[in-house]
C-alpha cells in the first residue's frame, strides 16, 4: 500500500502513519484490521490510526467508498466499548487522560 504523498512542491512527504505507526493499543486491531484490508482493495491511502480522546480514529486522504466510511464510523464508534489495551469489553474512563480500558487495564494503568 502508497502511504506516501506528493507534496505540492513536488516533494515526497510522509504520512503521519508511516512516521510514529499504528498509535493505538494491541486490543483495536481487530477492528483496524478489515478497515486496513478494505483501504488496500479500494487503493485509499491510510493517513493516521490513532487513539484520541479515549476512541479510535482512522484517517484517510479521501477517495473511499461510502461503504468504507460507514466501516470506519462503525470501527470508531465501537472502540468506545473496547479495551484498548487487551481487547475485553472496555468502558471510557474520564479521569485525566480519557481511555478505553476493561476494568483489569484500567486498575493496571491507575497503578
Amino acid at each position: 500500500m502508497n502511504l506516501i504523498v506528493k507534496s505540492g512542491k513536488g516533494h515526497d512527504m510522509k504520512t503521519p502513519i508511516e512516521l510514529f505507526g499504528v498509535e493505538c493499543g494491541k486490543g483495536w486491531h481487530e477492528l483496524i484490521r478489515p478497515l486496513i484490508e478494505r483501504c488496500k482493495e479500494e487503493g485509499v491511502v491510510i493517513a493516521q490510526i490513532k487513539e484520541k480522546y479515549g476512541t479510535l480514529r482512522f484517517y484517510t486522504n479521501g477517495g473511499e467508498s461510502e461503504e468504507l466510511r460507514d466501516m470506519i464510523h462503525k470501527a470508531e464508534d465501537e472502540s468506545g466499548l473496547i479495551c484498548e489495551d487487551c481487547g475485553s469489553p472496555g468502558v471510557l474512563y474520564t479521569r485525566g487522560w480519557l481511555r478505553t480500558l476493561c476494568d483489569s487495564c484500567q486498575e493496571i494503568w491507575e497503578n
